[in-house]
Order: structure tokens, then C-alpha cells, then sequence
């Protein structure tokens, strides 16, 4: 039977979970909230249970809920101790949780919502990129181009190509706001790609549209840049939100998926 998607980037995550304890922490217990394993108004009542949950020690529990309260996951409140907070204080910006959302159940939602975000500023990206850019990045992003068609059928190194594509989109852009947006444009880039280049035919759906954009940011044809950088992302997401919908046709998620991948 067929791999459902999102299972797959489930799978991906707990493959590339930190290797730190602190780390392993912090993503078993991020990813169970973003999950809503722990719902908001969850309390963390005792430490010491979670702690024994984990397999961890108690100081490596309250040192990953300080690095979760710094990301908005969780939140002190008076009488209640800690909790995990309303969706609305959630950084989702955070390059982590950004990920853990990817991950998790809501990774249709998730990556809609975040293509509505590329769509506003990647297109943008690639209009300053025209104006821009010098002939090393002109030239680079052809090269990779390139390297995206050369590499159609190695999955792992056309994701990193199709990464460092869109990377050297936002550097010709000399934008320093711009360019800090990219590493979250990243994280949601990678989910999606690893999800679309394990579909026979996914990563050639986009190959010209990168063309398109790298040969128009050449010509500093600023119009065509954006109109070919919004296309691709129409493109990708239509190809990516059709592979994420449930297998089983009844519109839910798949049921059988385990929800937790440290479980």
C-alpha cells in the first residue's frame, strides 16, 4: 500500500531529530504540543513525571520548557504553574516550530498558510533580485538551475539544490530583512520538498519554472522575475496540497498515523 505523505515527513522528522539531550527534549515535548498531544491549557504539573515520561532528568525537563517558553508554546500562569498557551502566542515564525507543524497533522494547513506568506515575499524577492543582481549570482543561479536538472531522480541532493536556488534568490535581493525571512522560507521549503520528491514525477513539475525565473533575473526582467517566482509557487503547492490529501477518501487525516514520533 502507498506511503501516505505526510507519514513520510513524519518519519523525516524523528530521523533528523537533535542529537542533544537538551534538544531531544525540547523536540519530543514541541512537537506533542504542536501536535495537541499537550492542548492549550495543558499543565505541566509535575516535572518530576514528565521527566520520568522522557527519561530524562529534571533539569533537562525545566531547561527545555524555558527554551519552549521562548518560542511561545508555553506560558506561566498565576495559581495554573506552567502551561501550554494559547495558539495565538505561538512563534510561528520559529524556525522549529515552523518544522513541527510541517511534521505534525496539520501540515496541509500549515504549508497553505505558509505558501500564502512565499507568495507575498518571494516574488518580491526575485523583482529586487532583477534589479539587483551582480553577474556571480546571475550566474549562480543558472548553475543551479542546472544542477536541479542534472539531479531530477537523486532525491537528496535535489532538495539541497532546490534549497541553495532559493537561497541565492533572496541573497541577489541585497535586502538584509529579506534575508533573514529565508531561513523560515527554508524550513517550509524543505518540508515541502521532502514530501513532493517522493511522488515519481514531483520534482520535474517545477524544473522550467526555475528556469524562468533564473533566465529572467539574468535578462534583470523585473516583471517576468515575480511573475515566474509566483507561478512556481502556485505550481508546487496545487502538486503538494493534492499529494497531502488523505489516501483513505473521506477528507480526515490518516487515522492509523502515529501522532507522536517518539512513541
Amino acid at each position: 500500500m502507498q506511503e501516505h505523505p505526510t507519514r513520510l515527513a513524519r518519519m523525516d522528522f524523528d530521523a533528523r531529530t537533535g542529537t542533544g539531550l537538551r534538544q531531544r527534549t525540547v523536540e519530543s515535548i514541541g512537537y506533542r504540543i504542536i501536535d495537541s498531544t499537550y492542548p492549550p491549557g495543558h499543565r505541566f504539573a509535575n516535572q518530576e513525571d514528565l521527566s520520568a515520561e522522557l527519561g530524562v532528568s529534571r533539569t533537562v525537563v525545566r531547561e527545555a520548557l524555558g527554551l519552549l517558553r521562548d518560542k511561545g508554546l508555553i506560558e506561566s500562569r498565576p495559581k495554573a504553574g506552567t502551561v501550554v498557551a494559547d495558539h495565538r502566542s505561538w512563534n510561528l515564525l520559529d524556525p522549529d516550530v515552523l518544522r513541527w507543524s510541517i511534521a505534525a497533522r496539520s501540515a496541509p494547513t500549515t504549508l497553505s498558510h505558509v505558501a500564502e506568506v512565499r507568495l507575498v515575499i518571494e516574488p518580491q524577492a526575485a523583482r529586487l533580485a532583477a534589479r539587483r543582481r551582480n553577474d556571480e549570482a546571475a550566474m549562480e543561479l543558472l548553475a543551479l538551475y542546472d544542477a536541479m536538472a542534472a539531479s531530477v531522480s537523486d532525491f537528496n541532493r535535489y532538495i539541497e539544490v532546490d534549497l541553495a536556488f532559493h537561497d541565492a534568490v533572496f541573497r541577489a535581493a541585497a535586502n538584509p530583512v529579506l534575508a533573514q525571512m529565508a531561513e523560515t522560507i527554508r524550513v517550509a521549503l524543505e518540508g515541502s520538498r521532502r514530501v513532493t520528491v517522493q511522488v515519481p514525477g514531483g520534482p520535474a513539475t517545477t524544473i522550467e519554472h526555475h528556469a524562468r525565473v533564473a533566465r529572467a533575473i539574468q535578462d534583470r526582467d523585473e516583471a517576468e522575475a515575480a511573475r515566474a517566482m509566483t507561478e512556481l509557487i502556485e505550481v508546487s503547492t496545487s502538486h503538494l496540497l493534492r499529494l497531502l490529501q488523505p489516501l483513505d477518501g473521506d477528507g480526515s487525516p490518516d487515522s492509523t498515523a502515529d501522532p507522536d514520533p517518539d512513541r
